[in-house]
Order: structure tokens, then sequence, then C-alpha cells
């Protein structure tokens, strides 16, 4: 390669990192790795300038264009590496390979630790080894399995790092874990995703991280495990829901085509706050019921307010009635947080929803992120703080507001 393409490609590399670290204050073994680690190996099929921006870099869709598996955002990434907390001489299981991170993770864990890479796609782990090999990471072990399971082979691992979007806590991976280790997990959490940072304590996940990434979808058997359910309400709009919710399909379409009740908060909310991760994850811990709503302002109808798209805003119902958030400008860039109901219970709903949101805003907006704490499905949770319970096919989720 001519000095010049080199110096080209450092220069962009360099300054990727700087954007990274703008957006993601990491620790300075994360920013060693970030500088060593060549991108566009990674990437032979994209350009270099694609290459060294902070995006994702879809490398396999499936038939219908959904990906499958991808090459994550840079500052996603630098971001769960913070919450891995990876040290040199480490053994270190990836669920989801793409080559880019596991490099990442073998300059952490250094010479001394090893990599364990698994995909459950045969494409992909060869294209994986493939990159690897490329950059001179040959020490990586690059393996067809699926994640569901983990890797007892070369089990236990210090540190668990699960790249695709997990709607289950399978028990292959606390068990292949040490006490004291630690698990990243990009966890679906009532239509929500939040990358989770966990403790082990041999019994019990703690959470003491938390993000809002998601990342591809998990496949194979924990995809089975559960999965969410779309409830098409009406033309252009759809609820999507955890399996483990009731909702009347039939009775919902028919609170939508009714009349609405239209409710202000009070509560505003400005970009650069990023304030609406915390406020949708309060709800989906105190409402009886809560799901993601999708659809457009003209889908509901013109005259009521925006309700953005594609990744839906907060929404609860009863048996036949609807409520969900909606955001109209407040000034400057500024929006108000309302809600919308329809159904004969409207005017209900709209109290509840209102009322939330406006604790959140007086209590819970700027605080910590909750705590979530993972036990088996068979533990006793007789000494655990109340809070919302979460069950999973082979977890129980307790999700505290400390």
């Amino acid at each position: 390669m001519p000095a010049s393409a080199e110096a080209s490609i450092a220069l962009l590399h360099t300054a990727l990192v700087d954007l990274v670290l703008a957006k993601e204050p990491v620790s300075a073994p994360v920013v060693a790795a970030l500088r060593a680690v060549p991108r566009d190996l990674f990437l032979p099929d994209a350009s270099t300038e694609e290459a060294y921006k902070d995006n994702v870099v879809v490398t396999k869709r499936d038939v219908y264009g959904a990906p499958l598996s991808s090459v994550s955002r840079p500052s996603t990434v630098a971001a769960m590496l913070e919450q891995l907390q990876v040290e040199p001489g480490q053994q270190i299981l990836e669920i989801g390979s793409g080559g880019y991170n596991a490099a990442l993770l073998a300059e952490l864990t250094g010479p001394t630790g090893h990599v364990t890479t698994i995909d459950i796609d045969q494409a992909v782990i060869r294209r994986a080894r493939a990159c690897l090999g490329t950059a001179g990471y040959t020490d990586v072990t690059a393996l067809i399995n699926d994640g569901h399971f983990g890797f007892p082979l070369r089990a236990p691992y210090d540190r668990i790092v699960v790249t695709v979007n997990a709607p289950d806590i399978p028990p292959a991976w606390t068990t292949q874990l040490v006490t004291g280790g630690r698990i990243v997990i990009p966890l679906q959490l009532r239509g929500l995703l939040r990358t989770v940072g966990f403790s082990w304590d041999g019994e019990i996940l703690t959470s003491d991280s938390m993000r809002p990434y998601g990342f591809v979808r998990l496949q194979g058997a924990g995809a089975r495990a559960s999965s969410p359910r779309m409830i098409r309400i009406a033309d252009g709009i759809r609820l999507d829901i955890d399996d483990d919710q009731d909702a009347d399909p039939d009775a919902l379409r028919g609170a939508i085509s009714g009349p609405s009740h239209i409710h202000s908060t009070g509560v505003a909310l400005s970009p650069a706050a990023d304030a609406l991760p915390s406020l949708d994850l309060w709800l989906a811990t105190v409402q009886p019921t809560y799901g993601r709503l999708h659809g457009t302002d003209t889908a509901i109808g013109p005259d009521l307010p925006l309700l953005p798209t594609p990744a839906g805003v907060s929404a609860c119902w009863s048996d036949d009635s609807l409520a969900y958030l909606t955001f109209t400008p407040a000034g400057g860039t500024g929006v108000e947080i309302g809600v919308v109901a329809h159904g004969p219970d409207r005017y209900r709903l709209a109290d509840l929803l209102t009322y939330d949101v406006r604790v959140w805003d007086a209590e819970r907006r700027g605080g910590p992120d909750p705590t979530i704490r993972v036990y088996p499905t068979d533990a006793s949770r007789a000494s655990a703080p109340p809070g919302r319970l979460l069950t999973k096919p082979s977890a129980q989720l307790l999700i505290t507001w400390d």
C-alpha cells in the first residue's frame, strides 16, 4: 500500500476514535484498543471512508432484508467494552461474531488471555476468521455454535459479552461465568432494548450499568424462547408487546377508531438532555401493561399530535382502551409530552399515564438507572426488594428503582 494511502487511513482512524471519545468517554485501555485495531480490515467490502464512520455496517441480511450480522457502531462497541471491564489475562466469550469486537477484546485481554467468539451462522464465522487473520489476530478462536448454549468446552469465562438482542438469559451464560465475573447483555425489556452490564456472585446477576443500545436479533434456540407480539390495530399502526402480556387486538382496533382524549402532562423534553430512554424504562416498569406503538400522525388522524417513528412510543392499554405518549413542539427545539387515549376507558388511562410521567419528572429524571437482578426461574426471592418482575423462559428479572 502506498505511504500516502496508509497516512490517509491513519488520519481517518484517528478522527473516528476522537469522535467516539467525544460521544463515549472511556478508560485508557479501551482507547488504546480502539486506536490499535484497524476497522477497515473487518469491512473489506466497504470503502475506507465508510469503514471509519461511526455507523453500523450490515454484513448479512435475511431473505426479507432484515439484518442478521453486522459490524457494530464503534461508539456502541466502546460503551460495551467499558461496561465489560476486561482485564489482562482474562478468558472471554463473545456471543455473536463479526471480528472487529473480538479483535478489540484480544487487545484488552492481551497475550496472556484468550478470546473465543461464536456464531450460529457458518458464513459469519468464515468471514470473521478471514478478517481476524488479515488483521493479525490469529490467536482468537472463532467457532460455529448456538449462542444460547454458550461454549462449555472453554469455560469458565471471566467475561462474557453478548452482541445480539437477547429475549432471555439462558442458564448456560451464568454457569459458564466465574463467580465475580461480568456479562454484558442487550436485553429485551417489555419492548425496549437496553444493553446491561451485570456482575455475577454465583447465584444472582446484578446490574451496575445500562445503555439504550440494541443489536441484530438472536438466532437459534434462544430466538424461539420469547419473541414480541406485533398487533396491527389500524392501517399503518401496530402495537409491539412482549408475549407474556395479554391484549385483545379486536378491542384495541375498536378503541383507536373511536373517540379520543388528549391530555397535556406539562412535562417538557430537550433533545440535548437525552432523557427519553429513562422515561420509557420508568413507564415500562411502573405501568401494569406496556408496549411500543408504531405509526404516523396521518395514520392516527390529522388532528392528533405527532406520533414519531420508527422507534415507536410508550403505550399502555386495558381490556378495551389504549393510551400512548405524544410530543408537540414547546419552545425552541424542545417538545412537551402529551397523552392521547382512545376507548371507553380513555380518561382513566390518560390520567394514569400522565401521573407516571409527572412522577418521573419530579423524582426520577436525571437520577440513576434502575437495578436489574436476575434470578433462576426456581429461585426464592423472599429477601428481594419490591419492583417489577419480568418472567422469562429461563430467568426472573426484578427491576427496582432504588
